[in-house]
């Protein structure tokens, strides 16, 4: 189909390729009253006007979870014509000879056109619009076009709408020529497939892409988190169940962010993002910088979707996005709201394919990070002999009638198990040695003997008997301290009675029992006194030396800190440094739900590493600067601390700036509650020591309170 111009046309187009060629670079210097001209790096089109509100309704430097000037423009911005209102309207009709011209009642000298032809016949669009400058905006709604061909040429085109035609399927070099392009409405066509990168291209302007109502059953992620900000993807009412990521790309999230619609498809799983080329850092910024709605979708809520339950919580809170987004599976949770489910509840069931014995229920559990073996009271005779080859394995095996509690492979990968109400007369000595069991309940059976391998049994890790009696000799000593340790953890759980020839004695006494009538000579004593003095002195030297200087500091802050303390303390970047293992999800989900929004809501400036530190950047340099950075620090100490290198070397440094400058101060939560004697690390070891930590447990519940108290104190 041919495009027959009008011979008065020719002049303006030959007027508007004049100007364009010899004005568009002052259109900067013409301001509009209530707008600027917008610029940004990753925006092509440089004739973008943006409400000066952008910028007075926008805290300067608050980029956190999308909410800048960046973001604000790219939904509110505009081309200037728009403004200024110098677009001109021209039809498209079509002729007897199946062609079409341009009409246009009165152009007004206008420079700029939009181009409208709906609810027609069109079934491609006419290569003859080349030969027309200054084409900013086509509306092709509503028409029978089946392919995006002949538009680049079309350099000016900031919007094009071809919604409601017959388009099926979109290539990654159709828009890539329109730098211009800002709206592209392809809503109610046709499309089964978008080709990776097909809106990731630069230079461009894109921002604002509707696809609702289509045929797409899979989308690429490329085509999602794109490497640029967007006001919004529309892709509601398809049948999208699928993502994808077929060029291996990386994301990069660090400068990009924008709203996603899925709402209405058939996406039952979050999927797999690991899979899909997101590191953690990138799954943590995803949900601050690109909010997605996906209400009315058929979601499962199993144990997949719970890890980014904390995300969406999150997420949602920055960008006020719908809270109503509700399970479809299982059925005891149809209809439930996610964002008021319990953590627990999020669980996936095992079959017996994977390994579930029989008669037994099993399920895995993140938000306790366990994999549940619920085999009570179904009248087994011995352990089975397997069960699901996951990690965290918390076995109930109580009230049945097993006679030995044999060694099992699986143990290894199981941090409880419950064998109380059985018939147990023998344990496995090789079983206290498994250091990843942390608990085991042997109350109510029949044991009469414990194996000294038991002494493996200590600090956090309990074994129960119960009330027993057991056969002793006066070389069982160590039960008495073992039972000492065991009791400081959980009171109740062992009352052992230990059976010798001529009398039964509590285990807890037995060192006074079998004590030693035997007199000692002055010379034993003179020199047992003075191995004790040489070792209470080597003691005291190798290892309270860090105690001693915690206590001196103390001190000194207590009585002299105030004449130096405001002379010596600079202001930095944050008032506290958060600095806990980040791969511990239930420390995650604490510090960043509860502490960081308390001491934030309190007037704190808070570092917290996974959502302060720039994605993508040398990890260990930020820890430098933004340590160096900080007036205090809070440390939340769990067992698994120190196992990452990179806390290791923010522990150090923490310490180092809390060594060299005497107002810095180091705050320590005991999260696991760890004893003294659990801690390597001699510095950590010395808070432990000398009462300079706050307890996670708290049971006067003032945790946060204190906390507030102490970092207030230390950045006053």
């Amino acid at each position: 189909m041919e495009l027959n111009v009008s011979i008065n046309l020719f002049f303006i187009n030959f007027g508007v390729h004049l100007f364009l060629t010899a004005n568009f670079s002052d259109i900067a210097r013409q301001p509009i009253a209530g707008y600027f001209n917008w610029i940004e790096d990753t925006i092509a089109s440089k004739y973008l006007m943006c409400p000066k509100s952008c910028k007075q309704t926008i805290t300067k430097g608050q980029s956190f979870a999308g909410r800048n000037v960046v973001n604000c423009c790219v939904k509110y911005a505009r081309p200037y014509w728009i403004i200024e209102k110098l677009l001109g309207i021209l039809h498209l009709k079509s002729t007897k000879e199946n062609n079409f011209v341009i009409v246009s009642n009165s152009t007004n000298g206008t420079l700029f056109y939009k181009i409208l032809y709906q609810q027609g016949h069109l079934e491609v669009v006419p290569s003859s619009l080349c030969n027309i400058k200054g084409i900013v905006d086509i509306n092709f709604s509503k028409n029978q076009v089946e392919n995006i061909t002949h538009i680049e040429c079309l350099h000016m085109l900031d919007t094009l709408n071809l919604s409601f035609n017959r388009i099926a399927v979109l290539g990654n070099t159709t828009f890539n020529r329109l730098e211009y392009l800002r709206v592209l409405d392809l809503s109610y066509n046709k499309i089964q497939y978008i080709e990776p990168n097909t809106f990731n291209y630069r230079p461009g302007s894109l921002m604002k892409i509707s696809l609702h109502h289509n045929f797409l059953k899979c989308i690429d992620l490329t085509n999602l988190f794109l490497d640029y900000s967007f006001d919004f993807i529309q892709l509601s009412n398809n049948c999208i169940s699928e993502f994808t990521n077929e060029l291996n790309f990386k994301f990069n999230l660090s400068k990009s962010g924008g709203n996603i619609n899925l709402n209405s498809n058939q996406i039952s799983e979050i999927p797999n993002f690991s899979k899909l080329g997101f590191t953690r850092e990138n799954i943590f910024s995803a949900f601050f910088k690109f909010p997605i709605n996906l209400d009315d979708n058929h979601l499962n809520c199993d144990c997949k979707l719970e890890p980014f339950i904390v995300h969406f919580k999150l997420g949602s809170k920055n960008f006020e996005v719908k809270r109503n987004l509700a399970c479809e599976h299982p059925p005891f949770l149809r209809g439930r709201r996610i964002f008021n489910i319990s953590a627990d509840l999020f669980i996936c069931n095992i079959s017996m394919k994977d390994k579930c014995p029989f008669n037994c229920s099993c399920f895995k559990q993140p938000s306790r990070s366990r994999v549940v073996i619920n085999c009570s009271m179904r009248g087994k005779y011995k352990l089975p002999t397997v069960l699901p080859e996951q990690d965290g394995l918390d076995i109930n095996l109580s009230h049945n009638s097993i006679t030995v509690f044999a060694n099992r492979t699986y143990l290894y990968r199981t941090s409880s198990i419950d064998l109380s109400y059985n018939r147990i007369k023998r344990v496995d000595p090789l079983i206290y040695g498994i250091l990843k069991i942390s608990n085991i309940n042997l109350k109510h059976n029949a044991i009469s003997q414990i194996n000294k391998n038991v002494q493996l049994f200590k600090n956090k890790r309990t074994v129960q008997f119960g009330n027993i009696t057991i056969t002793c000799s006066c070389e069982m000593k160590w039960i008495q301290i073992w039972l000492e340790n065991q009791n400081r953890r959980r009171r109740g759980n062992n009352f052992i009675t230990c059976r010798f020839p001529d009398k039964d004695v509590e285990a807890i006494s037995v060192s006074k029992f079998c004590a030693e009538e035997k007199p000692k000579s002055t010379v034993q004593y003179a020199l047992f006194i003075f191995m004790i003095i040489v070792f209470i002195s080597l003691f005291l030297y190798l290892t309270w030396k860090y105690e001693i200087y915690l206590l001196s500091r103390n001190f000194k802050s207590r009585y002299f800190g105030r004449f130096n303390n405001k002379t010596s303390q600079q202001p930095n970047k944050f008032g506290v440094y958060l600095s806990f293992n980040t791969e511990n999800n239930n420390i995650m989900k604490w510090v960043t739900t509860v502490v960081v929004y308390n001491l934030e809501r309190n007037g704190f400036k808070v570092c917290l590493p996974p959502r302060d530190f720039i994605p993508g950047g040398v990890q260990v340099e930020q820890i430098f600067t933004e340590v160096a950075n900080s007036n205090s620090y809070l440390v939340i100490l769990s067992d698994d601390y120190l196992k990452s290198q990179f806390n290791v070397i923010e522990w150090n440094q923490i310490w180092a700036h809390f060594k060299s400058n005497s107002p810095r101060r180091i705050v320590v939560v005991n999260y696991d509650i760890l004893d003294s004697s659990h801690i390597k690390d001699r510095r950590l070891k010395a808070f432990v020591r000398v009462g300079q930590t706050f307890d996670f447990c708290n049971f006067d519940n003032k945790l946060l309170e204190d906390l507030e108290i102490r970092l207030r104190t230390m950045n006053q």
